[in-house]
């Protein structure tokens, strides 16, 4: 065989080689990196790690919890309770008289002919309750009801004195107040005084 022939063969075969350690050496550059990483330490590894869990307790306050309410703040004075004061019943069974008076005391004219006083008139006062109707005698011995007239329940009366009894004497008269209704009738009886002092002749 010829010396140049051989010669390209030799070469061809080495160029060959040559690739074939690239590849080889590419591939294991590819596959060669070194990974590395960090492995944490575990009880079954490092012995003397307490693998125990920990308890860890959480507080919480009051000013954290939206739940919490604030202390009680009740009053320490004594709580007192105020019962009504019965009051007694003023109302009264059928027809009442409350009240029945002189108002105004009488009295006789006196003085001169030329100089004398009037006569002061008498006035009585009434007021009834629980009655429909009320009635007023004036000097009236049978005690028959209602000898002046009929009254409202409650009102007045002005009476003159005529006072012509002799001097020294007393003029009275005598007023009764009815009280009708329900079929029933209460009366009172009250009596004014004027005394005569003079006929008025001097």
């Amino acid at each position: 065989m010829p010396t140049v022939l051989l010669m390209k063969k030799q070469m061809t075969v080495l160029a060959l080689a040559a690739t074939t350690l690239v590849i080889l050496a590419g591939c294991n550059d590819a596959a060669s990196p070194i990974a590395t990483k960090t492995v944490a330490a575990t009880a079954g590894d490092n012995p003397s790690i307490d693998s125990s869990p920990v308890e860890t307790t959480a507080t919480t306050s009051a000013a954290e919890t939206p739940s919490a309410k604030p202390a009680s703040t009740t009053s320490s004075k004594p709580k007192t309770t105020t019962k009504p004061t019965p009051t007694a019943s003023t109302t009264a069974s059928g027809p009442t008289i409350v009240s029945f008076k002189v108002v105004q005391k009488p009295k006789c004219a006196e003085g001169t002919a030329v100089f004398r006083a009037k006569a002061v008139p008498a006035i009585i006062k009434w007021k009834i309750t629980g009655a429909t109707s009320a009635a007023l005698s004036v000097d009236d011995p049978t005690n028959t009801p209602g000898t002046y007239g009929p009254e409202e329940l409650s009102g007045t009366e002005t009476f003159e004195f005529s006072c012509a009894g002799p001097v020294g004497s007393v003029e009275k008269h005598t007023y009764a107040i009815w009280a009708l209704g329900d079929g029933k009738q209460r009366s009172k009886t009250i009596t004014a005084t004027a005394k005569i002092l003079d006929n008025g002749t001097n």
